[in-house]
């Protein structure tokens, strides 16, 4: 557990640190934000602990494995997410899982268009066009609230701006519709073109 060596775990606090704000810096700011917060107050527990009251045993292990835990659960889930994101069988069957998507929500079925959507969102977070694919869906169907989510998502992973014109405008659509049923009279064909220039990028 490197308990009396201070450069071991500040380089496991500095991954931790590397991988939380790798989440920051590609908008998946809830999870950044929780490990930064976690690992400094637990690196800062530990550092009073050890270097000014000079705790031993239980005291000065609580921070220290907590902090350990977290930079290695936070680098850990970085790296599987990556994987997942880049490598896995879900994420090489993306076109043929965006196009079903797409056909599905073209033709008026909209359960099964959200169903291959979210499945896309889960298999990569930082998919800007299927979260405004999902944004879409959400919005045919009158889900107003959740299909902002959904573009606020997809503008925060968007780090290249390659889908922020269609993001904005979708939420500028959406903060114009009075209520959820005002936005469901919009003719699904109207929201067709956006969808399908944001799986060509």
């Amino acid at each position: 557990m490197f308990a009396d060596q201070l450069w071991p775990n500040l380089l496991l606090f500095a991954a931790g640190q590397a991988a939380a704000w790798y989440y920051l810096h590609t908008g998946r700011t809830r999870i950044g934000a929780a490990s930064t917060v976690a690992l400094w107050v637990l690196v800062d527990w530990w550092l009073v602990a050890h270097y000014v009251y000079r705790a031993s045993g239980g005291d000065l292990l609580l921070p220290l494995g907590l902090m350990q835990a977290t930079a290695l659960l936070t680098v850990a889930a970085l790296g599987f997410a990556l994987w997942r994101r880049r490598w896995s069988a879900a994420a090489k069957a993306r076109p043929e899982r965006f196009t079903a998507g797409m056909a599905t929500y073209l033709r008026g079925d909209l359960p099964a268009a959200e169903l291959e959507f979210r499945r896309l969102v889960r298999t990569d977070p930082w998919d800007a066009a299927a979260w405004l694919a999902l944004a879409n869906v959400l919005a045919r169907a009158g889900r107003v609230g959740p299909a902002r989510r959904c573009c606020r998502r997809a503008l925060g992973v968007d780090t290249t701006k390659a889908h922020a014109e269609l993001v904005q405008h979708q939420l500028a659509r959406l903060q114009r519709t009075a209520a959820p049923a005002a936005d469901a009279a919009v003719p699904g064909t109207d929201r067709a073109p956006a969808v399908e220039a944001a799986s060509s990028g």
